[in-house]
């Protein structure tokens, strides 16, 4: 995944002045000044960091909504928590979203000219993260997404939910998005339907660190959301959803992939997935118990993002992720992402890991449509995890594979 520069340097002294000025006047912060303020963040926001890192981690609970809400509820001072989230959680967050966002404009992916208006609807939307994630990313890599649209946001509480409305609000506002919201305060039951069958229909349907708290096994779940997207997805609309990129979350939206890849068929709509594997191919990290598939993107971080990272001992210059982009088409591949025609899909492979160099060669691992593999490669190119080569030749086992030739690289 390759974020343009100007994505990754959005995120600088202008941002901060506009987060810390909407969190005064949302009573978040006392001043101006608190926000870099030594003392300040060390007292009120770096414990409720520290915390909630570990939560959503899961070091002390298998389930983050076990470990989250107690918390949330018990702790003695809510408002700080909220605080530290919004300031620290909400930002990152929000740019990995718009970091996906800007991985389909660079392999083309393009808005359908007839829809002028767009309805999306965000589950588990927090304080409206996604939705903006998707705002900067339209700003910053261009698909074509409307100008006018409505946002539902799908939040269990009622405060984080209040916040994302204005928060929302402002930020459309700031990238120049004319865009409403419509909140809707609702604890979700995965064993119970989504949405009343009188629900309009989306053409964007995002989630963001929402799936990995169902319990379903994968094959109910994917059951259950396609039942959904069969009814409340537009055809050409998309389906995103980004997951933690921990071993056990991630491997449970890789499980997942291949539970909607078996019932696609099955399905009233078609359904295409797009990213990250370019295709509907058997996953090779998933055929092997100990390993998992990521993305990791860097950025800027605010001037106080900095200071939280440094008094509390971490680091988040680098945001590792797991995601699936769906499209709900009849249309191939190629059509959608119109960077990758020309070549076979058997001959495009993705970098999903970094690059070492062992000698003169490039080594990494590749998935494409033979599994995940170890690889070798002489080139002068610069690749990284999420570079595509197209035109792929190669040689070799799943062990240890030789790329003779490629003729070229996203």
């Amino acid at each position: 995944m390759k974020v343009p520069v100007s994505l990754a340097d959005a995120f600088k002294e202008e941002f901060q002045a506009l987060i810390s000025q909407f969190a005064v006047d949302q009573g978040l912060l006392p001043d101006l000044e608190a926000i870099t303020n030594e003392r300040f963040v060390n007292r009120s926001i770096v414990p409720h960091v520290l915390k909630l890192s570990t939560l959503f981690n899961r070091l002390e609970k298998e389930s983050q909504e076990e470990g989250l809400n107690p918390y949330w509820k018990e702790t003695s001072n809510p408002q700080n928590l909220r605080m530290a989230y919004f300031l620290y959680f909400m930002p990152s967050n929000l740019f990995r979203i718009a970091a996906i966002w800007s991985e389909l404009a660079r392999l083309g992916y393009r808005w359908p000219e007839n829809q002028k208006i767009f309805r999306g609807i965000e589950w588990g939307s927090g304080p409206a993260t996604g939705a903006c994630g998707i705002a900067a990313g339209e700003t910053h890599a261009k698909i074509g997404l409307p100008e006018q649209g409505n946002w539902a946001l799908i939040e269990q509480d009622k405060a984080v939910l209040n916040l994302g409305e204005k928060w929302g609000e402002t930020y459309f506002r700031n990238q120049g998005k004319d865009w409403g919201i419509r909140p809707f305060h609702r604890k979700i039951d995965f064993s119970k339907p989504l949405l009343p069958p009188s629900a309009p229909t989306f053409h964007i349907w995002l989630s963001s660190y929402f799936l990995n708290e169902s319990e379903l096994p994968s094959e109910e779940l994917a059951q259950k959301l396609l039942q959904h997207w069969d009814k409340h997805v537009e055809n050409e609309g998309l389906i995103i959803i980004s997951e933690p990129a921990l071993k056990l979350q991630s491997r449970k939206l890789l499980a997942l992939r291949a539970a909607l890849i078996e019932k696609f068929p099955e399905a009233k709509g078609t359904y295409q997935i797009l990213l990250p594997c370019l295709g509907h191919q058997a996953c090779g990290a998933l055929a092997n118990p100990t390993d998992w598939c990521h993305e990791e993107v860097t950025w800027w971080r605010p001037p106080y993002f900095r200071k939280i990272d440094a008094a509390a001992g971490l680091d988040r210059k680098t945001l590792p992720f797991s995601y699936l982009v769906i499209a709900k088409s009849k249309k191939s591949r190629e059509e959608l992402l119109p960077a990758l025609q020309g070549f076979q899909s058997n001959q495009t492979e993705r970098l999903v890991s970094p690059v070492h160099w062992e000698g003169k060669d490039q080594e990494f691992y590749i998935c494409g449509q033979k599994g995940k593999r170890k690889a070798r490669l002489r080139t002068e190119e610069e690749l990284g995890r999420g570079s595509i080569l197209q035109g792929v030749q190669m040689r070799g086992d799943v062990q240890a594979t030789r790329i003779d030739h490629y003729k070229k690289s996203k």
